[in-house]
């Protein structure tokens, strides 16, 4: 393996440069380009507006909020911030977490590892994703993996932290089906229970019923996200199947069973072994899920950190990488992820119709490639042993 190999450490110094840089590099960005804080003031301004006016966001004219009320609650703190502090101070906040975050991963994935996990931490601090540090994805996904990791032994700590998680759901949504298709019920009730206090601490606020804002939320959601108009993302197959189907309805009903589809798989893939520890491949169930709402939800391409968990597996539970044809799905996943080929590569290519338009759904193509692998390796994973002959 790449570790054990004579001349590890030039390489992994070579490694922490690039992962320096990396950062360095989001962290300029994040101070110099206004545009990349916009949704860090967005959610700032919506904050304000509920904890210091009693503003009811989901009734405000022209106001569309698609964080669910628990969020605002959650991220309420950043309204004592001034403003002249506050992209320095959640850029500090990000660069201490993204290493946090795949470390955690890691560390669930294998926890007696041979093999040091500086190594996939330290390609994780490559991605795309781990440079946009003024957004609120890796917040959520940290604390659903520190939900992940206390799930066994503490699934009262493990269900508030996923409760506090889902302030995004389609972050930490997957964990939740993890947790149902695998019968942690304490602690996924635990999570439901804290992130309805959320809600109500918002409407408390207001003085608004739980129904009238569980409307103007679905309102917001539907106005985004569905129809003609709706967002597609990066990841998300709802883009072919408006691509597909002239009717916008006909398209969503498509995109929508799709979704349906992808999670039943995973559901009926996590009951051939539901109870298989985290470190002897059962990662792979929760990495898929995360898969799925890559596959069926609105992602910018900071939310392919989604596809940790399944690199993780990958990386500890694809088999012994003796010979260069192992290492191709994985380094494969890795170079995909670092270059983001929509963005470094779209305006290379001349426009010729099916190459213009693999190029820039390559995200999701990618992530569709890499939930059948895992879902390929889980399968030769937990394949019943064959039965011996009586002696």
């Amino acid at each position: 393996m790449f570790i054990t190999s004579t001349n590890a450490r030039p390489r992994i110094l070579l490694l922490a440069a690039a992962a320096c840089l990396n950062l360095a590099a989001g962290a300029t960005l994040a101070l110099r380009d206004p545009a990349r804080a916009s949704d860090l003031w967005t959610m700032y301004q919506w904050c304000r507006g509920w904890l210091l006016h009693g503003d009811a966001l989901y009734r405000s004219s022209g106001a569309i909020v698609d964080y669910p009320p628990n969020a605002i609650v959650l991220l309420s703190p950043l309204a004592s911030v001034p403003r002249i502090w506050l992209v320095p101070l959640w850029t500090l906040l990000s660069l201490a977490m993204i290493p946090l975050l795949p470390w955690i991963v890691m560390r669930i994935a294998a926890p007696a590892a041979r093999s040091p996990i500086v190594v996939p931490v330290l390609l994780f601090l490559c991605w795309t994703s781990a440079r946009t540090l003024l957004q609120f994805s890796v917040l959520s996904m940290t604390l659903a993996m520190c939900a992940v990791s206390l799930a066994g032994s503490r699934p009262i700590a493990s269900g508030v932290l996923l409760g506090l998680a889902l302030a995004k759901p389609h972050i930490a949504g997957p964990i939740a089906l993890w947790m149902m298709a695998t019968r942690r019920f304490r602690a996924l009730l635990v999570s439901i229970g804290v992130a309805a206090a959320g809600w109500g601490i918002y409407d408390i606020r207001i003085g608004e019923p739980p129904l009238t804002t569980c409307i103007g939320y679905w309102q917001a959601l539907r106005d985004l996200y569905s129809g003609p108009d709706g967002l597609a993302g990066r990841t998300s197959v709802r883009a072919w199947t408006l691509a597909a189907v002239s009717d916008p309805r006909r398209a969503d009903a498509l995109w929508i069973g799709a979704s349906a589809l992808f999670i039943a798989v995973v559901w009926l893939l996590a009951r051939r072994d539901p109870r298989r520890p985290l470190h002897e491949g059962g990662m792979a169930i929760p990495g898929l899920f995360c898969l799925c709402s890559l596959l069926a939800i609105y992602h910018n391409v900071n939310n392919l950190l989604l596809t940790l968990p399944a690199f993780a597996f990958l990386w500890f539970h694809d088999g012994p990488r003796r010979s260069w044809p192992r290492w191709l799905p994985i380094a494969a996943l890795q170079a995909a992820l670092t270059l983001d080929i929509p963005t470094r590569i779209g305006p290379l290519v001349p426009d010729r119709g099916w190459l213009t338009a693999a190029v820039q759904s390559a995200d999701r193509l990618l992530v569709l490639a890499t939930f059948l692998y895992v879902a390929g390796v889980w399968i030769r994973l937990t394949r019943p042993a064959p039965a011996t002959a009586p002696v």
